[in-house]
């Protein structure tokens, strides 16, 4: 037994490289892609931007405060409230990646090792994943252990169990992950195009569940999103049943798998200068649209002239056609653009996307995301330097973004530290479990 441990622990500390570990965060080797790096950096970091605005309305409590709070917002930043969106772009490029991978390995062997699969996405989330239900856990031990098993199998998200406060959206991915290479597969023996027009179809489907649990829960789009607060109209009967489930999400997840499958086919790539136009101009509306709708600013015109029905189409269409503009600006980034107005478009957002700034954030994007929580309130703390809420009368822009700043840098930190300790063993681990089974097959065929 005691040779066992010391062989592990021997095994572990050779795979904990802490020079190898800090150059591949912050430099980008020939094979990465500079798109993803960008959005996956900037999606972290929006996130944690998003819970500071969250948690400023938070700290204030009342209603009256927090609407005082947005009304001094400037118009540049009017992205604030929509930026969890970000969680969509996670989704999509998550879906980009895994389906990419999966096409790649059924076009090098002929089929899918879903097993595989699955064991290198355990040994990917799990470690980190349980680690932070251990720490999430200290604040109500008691709720932890009720809420234990739903965590566990990656199924809080329906019944609103979590511990961990983004477990909500890592439930949606496990789940997608399960049926994934039973769809890839599906897909993939398609003749033709037949399985990205499957995928476009789904994607036009993916509206259709979302508009049904509008209708079913019409306080959804009946009431101004402004006026979700616990003071006004319980924001649970938005979130529980819009926002948390999986159903609602499916349209970010078939844009990557989209994604990919272009990627993977480059003759569908679009070439022609009207279209390259389309698209630039396309995606561009898209995503500003979205990005800077109003949400709580009451005194916008949207408000003004406040209609159900039209905020059932909002309400409906806006987390999948920010996304899809998004796509649409990846894919003439990575098709070079087609026109001059194009091509300069794709050229300076190749160059954003390529800023060093985003590498270390999306290759520690998932120890960000599972623990910038405790980071944003330590960085409140710092920021206001107090404890009490109460004494908190209004926070300032400036104030916003200092809180942002420190608990960006926070979560960086403690993101390398748990990348190169837990994170990168482990899926290194997964991948040696795999060769070591790989090896082992020849030889009992032998």
């Amino acid at each position: 037994m005691g040779i066992a441990i010391r062989s592990l622990w021997f095994n572990y500390r050779q795979r904990v490289q802490w020079r190898e570990g800090l150059h591949r965060v912050f430099h980008r080797g020939p094979q990465d892609d500079p798109v993803v790096d960008g959005l996956r950096g900037m999606a972290s970091l929006s996130i944690v931007l998003f819970h500071c605005f969250y948690g400023a309305m938070v700290l204030l409590k009342d209603f009256d405060r927090i609407s005082a709070f947005a009304a001094q917002l400037p118009p540049w930043l009017g992205f604030l409230a929509n930026a969890d969106k970000a969680v969509d772009v996670f989704f999509m490029v998550s879906a980009y990646l895994l389906g990419g991978a999966l096409m790649r390995e059924t076009e090098r062997s002929g089929t899918i090792a879903a097993r595989d699969f699955y064991i290198r996405r355990l040994f990917r989330i799990y470690p980190l994943f349980l680690l932070g239900l251990a720490i999430y856990a200290l604040g109500n031990p008691g709720l932890a252990a009720r809420n234990l098993v739903y965590n566990l199998l990656f199924i809080d998200n329906f019944q609103m169990k979590n511990i961990i406060p983004v477990g909500w959206s890592l439930s949606i991915e496990m789940q997608f992950y399960l049926v994934l290479p039973l769809l890839m597969g599906w897909l993939l023996r398609m003749p033709g195009q037949g399985g990205l027009r499957v995928l476009q179809a789904l994607f036009l489907m993916s509206f259709v569940p979302i508009l049904t649990t509008a209708l079913l829960y019409p306080v959804t789009y009946e009431t101004p999103f402004y006026l979700f607060h616990p003071q006004r109209v319980a924001p649970e009967l938005f979130l529980n049943v819009m926002y948390f489930q999986t159903h609602t999400r499916f349209g970010p997840l078939f844009l990557g798998l989209m994604w990919a499958w272009v990627r993977h086919h480059d003759a569908v790539l679009p070439a022609p200068p009207a279209r390259g136009f389309a698209w630039a101009l396309g995606g561009t509306a898209l995503a500003l649209v979205w990005a800077y709708f109003p949400v709580y600013q009451q005194d916008a015109w949207y408000y003004q002239h406040f209609s159900p029905w039209v905020n059932l189409a909002g309400q409906v269409l806006h987390r999948n056609l920010f996304c899809l503009g998004v796509l649409l600006l990846v894919l003439l980034v990575q098709a070079g653009g087609a026109g001059t107005w194009s091509t300069r478009l794709a050229l300076a957002l190749r160059a954003f996307w390529g800023w060093a700034l985003w590498r270390p954030f999306s290759q520690v994007v998932f120890p960000v995301y599972l623990f910038h929580f405790p980071m944003v309130l330590i960085a409140a703390i710092l920021t206001f330097q107090t404890t009490d809420a109460s004494t908190i009368g209004m926070i300032s822009v400036w104030q916003l973004l200092c809180m942002f700043g420190l608990a960006a840098s926070l979560s960086l930190l403690l993101g390398i530290v748990l990348h190169i300790v837990i994170e990168q063993p482990m899926i290194d681990a997964g991948q040696a479990l795999l060769r070591d089974r790989a090896e082992a097959v020849p030889l009992r065929n032998s």
